[in-house]
């Protein structure tokens, strides 16, 4: 009688032991869990529904659950319970939704709730499990329109709750978990949970167990981590794993909340896509200035791959004196808090691979995860907006020095001939006609100067505001045409014109700056001939490399004096006004005409020949 009654004590004990276990368990986990009867009378009320509530279990618990409900829940569900008993239909029961919950103050929020059916002792009862959405349905009304994918996962996610003992073994499983791992309750329980996990974690669940039990050192339990799941069927799904500790009566229990996040994880890959094409290049480096993220768009402004950059000092991207006062600057931060940089925006300098450095906006921002530092750049390479400021610039220059220039020298000819136009008018009066046809002469010389200027300065315009669609152009033609053009020039029947036209292609490129560029080589050659020689002479060449298609025009003419080399390519620049009367603007029209075409050109005094070398690229001009 006495083993009898040991017997039935122990098996009380142990009902009681497992009584308290789950309500242990119900009581941890961050979800309100409510018990009801089939007629929606609350029979149990766990702590985190106290929580969510207001009220206490002793308010709830035997009072219908609808009180819990603002309308037309609340008007509506003894209904709807009746409705299912009586035919089974059911609405809710087996499924998660999305409704609206009413606290103690009565305020309305939203929850995600999921009901499920059990049967004790023949008795049919209902476990709500209850989760505080309002957070998240806030923050989801301010992402919808930019993330309706992320909005659309969170709202259908039911997560898993598993409890397993201190060597691993599953104690319990929800309906949620046999969803997201395709096994049965009865498959799981009672195995080590390590069946759930592919490899590694498999193989390394045991001894992390037992390193913990030994060692109290947590790796995860007491916070949440992103790990990998392994379903029936052997696949393998990221999930984030929440794991929390619980002691009964000196028994450890371990229970975990877990959500797949695979449609989130794709979400996250999508938005690494998207920053991974950004026209500027992001960078993240630690605390200690190494490089963590690279995206494409700073592999094709530094020349680096993200494989030689992750990992290496930020400082590789930077020249001197960046590059040596980094790590300093960093560390002065970190113990002073005293920002340069971080949470502004600033011009600097970057290095490329290939050693070049360049212009480049640099905005660096601190960020916080988990309890760790890190720096984010968003950097821009700016050197076609710096050359743009400096071309603009220069031609500011040069516009205050045309503008004075050309008012100078339109206003010389027109003040000159009015004052022969007096002379001219006094020679008539007095009746002596050789001295006013000599006068009117010198007239048409000098309106002739400011034709000649006027026709400068149209060109000037065209060359730098006129579009033109490219043409085929045969050089060799192009070439000989210009020589004919000329013929008429003052003594060019002296020069020896000589020809080296390797190049026997097809340019296709905009015509009127080529043919300025050749016009104004040829007449200068001729204008400029050295009149003491007897063997005055002009060679053009052509030739092309791989790259490039070449013009040299050489003669052996006055040249350029030394001191006046610097001014090669300005404007109203005369380096022999006795000789020549131009308006000083052929050399400057020239480069004007390369530099739109892409182009080079140099200047070289080699043995008494003056020689002008035209290199363009070949993207911008082909061969047949």
């Amino acid at each position: 009688m006495f083993s009898k009654n040991t017997s039935i004590d122990a098996r009380q004990d142990n009902l009681m032991d497992n009584a308290a276990m789950l309500a242990a368990v119900l009581n941890t986990v961050t979800d309100a869990i409510i018990t009801m009867s089939q007629y929606g009378i609350v029979q149990s009320f766990n702590r985190s529904a106290e929580r969510m509530f207001g009220y206490s279990a002793d308010e709830v618990v035997g009072q219908n659950v609808k009180m819990l409900m603002p309308d037309p829940y609340y008007s509506e569900h003894d209904g709807y319970l009746k409705h299912y008993l009586s035919t089974g239909n059911k609405k809710v029961i087996g499924v998660g939704r999305e409704v609206q919950a009413k606290r103690k103050d009565g305020k309305v929020f939203f929850m995600e709730l999921n009901v499920n059916e059990m049967t004790i002792s023949g008795v049919t009862m209902f476990v709500g499990t209850i989760r505080d959405i309002s957070d998240r349905k806030s923050a989801e009304q301010d992402l919808k329109d930019n993330q309706a994918s992320l909005q659309a996962i969170v709202d259908n996610t039911v997560d898993g709750l598993i409890t397993i003992n201190e060597v691993g073994r599953v104690e319990t499983f929800n309906k949620a978990c046999e969803v997201l791992f395709g096994y049965k309750t009865a498959e799981v329980i009672g195995n080590n949970v390590k069946m759930l996990m592919p490899e590694p974690y498999h193989s390394e669940h045991d001894g992390y167990l037992k390193n913990y039990h030994t060692s109290g050192t947590k790796k995860i339990i007491g916070s949440g981590r992103q790990v990998e799941g392994k379903k029936k069927d052997g696949t393998i799904f990221p999930m984030d794993l929440s794991i929390s500790e619980v002691d009964i009566k000196g028994k450890k229990i371990y229970s975990g909340i877990i959500r797949d996040i695979t449609e989130l994880q794709e979400a996250q890959q999508r938005l690494a896509a998207v920053l991974d094409n950004t026209v500027d290049g992001l960078i993240t480096i630690d605390e200690n200035g190494c490089i963590e993220h690279y995206n494409k768009a700073c592999e094709a402004i530094f020349g680096f791959n993200a494989r030689e950059a992750v990992g290496q000092n930020v400082k590789i991207l930077m020249p001197e004196p960046y590059h040596s006062e980094h790590d300093g600057y960093l560390k002065n931060y970190h113990n002073t808090g005293s920002k340069k940089i971080i949470g502004s925006g600033r011009e600097v300098v970057g290095l490329r691979k290939n050693g070049s450095t360049f212009p480049l906006d640099l905005s660096v921002s601190e960020v916080n995860v988990q309890g760790r530092k890190l720096y984010s750049g968003i950097v821009r390479d700016i050197s076609v907006r710096k050359k743009a400021e400096a071309d603009i610039k220069q031609a500011n220059s040069e516009l205050e020095e045309f503008a004075y220039r050309t008012s100078h020298d339109l206003r010389s000819p027109l003040i000159s001939s009015i004052g022969l136009l007096d002379i001219v008018t006094h020679y008539i009066q007095q009746e002596e006609t050789d001295s006013a046809l000599a006068s009117i002469g010198l007239i048409q010389v000098s309106l002739g100067k400011l034709e000649d200027l006027v026709k400068d300065i149209l060109t000037i315009t065209k060359v730098q505001h006129a579009e033109e669609d490219t043409q085929c152009i045969n050089t060799q033609l192009f070439i000989d045409d210009t020589i004919d053009k000329i013929r008429h020039m003052p003594n060019f029947e002296r020069l020896d014109i000589r020809y080296d036209l390797r190049f026997n292609g097809m340019l296709y490129l905009p015509k009127s700056p080529f043919a300025l560029i050749i016009e104004n080589l040829l007449t200068n050659a001729v204008k400029y001939q050295d009149l003491t020689k007897s063997n005055s002479f002009i060679r053009i060449s052509t030739y092309s490399s791989k790259i490039n298609f070449v013009l040299e025009v050489s003669d052996n003419g006055l040249g350029i004096p030394k001191d006046q080399r610097q001014n090669l390519f300005k404007m109203f620049k005369r380096f022999h006004p006795k000789t020549s009367f131009g308006s000083g603007l052929g050399l400057y029209l020239i480069k004007k005409s390369v530099d739109k075409l892409n182009g080079q050109l140099n200047f070289e005094d080699v043995e008494s020949e003056t020689r002008f070398v035209v290199v363009l690229p070949l993207n911008e001009v082909q061969s047949t």
